[in-house]
């Protein structure tokens, strides 16, 4: 999900630590809380560490989805999706042999 990702890093410096330090205190690796305050996304778990590491609500560190973007489709319904095309064509295959064959 999209954070906000200054008004992390705000609260992180204001409070004087470390992305370090705040990384052990959600429990996190280091990196994580690198790539929310330079991408700006985390995961649902890791807001929720923020937000109760930085005392504050989730709707202070957390940007509102955005209507006018188009959702993407998580990776394993899309790999479901091709899987259902793809059993689709074969049964459409099998079904013009079968006729081909009998007639």
């Amino acid at each position: 999900m999209e954070v906000k990702r200054e008004a992390i890093k705000e609260l992180r410096r204001s409070r004087s630590w470390s992305q370090q330090h705040l990384a052990d205190a959600c429990d996190v690796n280091l990196r994580t809380i690198q790539r929310v305050e330079t991408l700006g996304v985390a995961a649902p778990e890791t807001v929720l560490a923020l937000a109760s590491v930085l005392e504050v609500e989730q709707s202070q560190i957390i940007l509102a989805p955005r209507a006018d973007l188009p959702r993407l489709m998580p990776k394993t319904d899309r790999g479901i999706a091709i899987l259902s095309i793809f059993t689709t064509l074969i049964g459409v295959v099998i079904g013009f042999l079968l006729t081909f064959l009998f007639n």
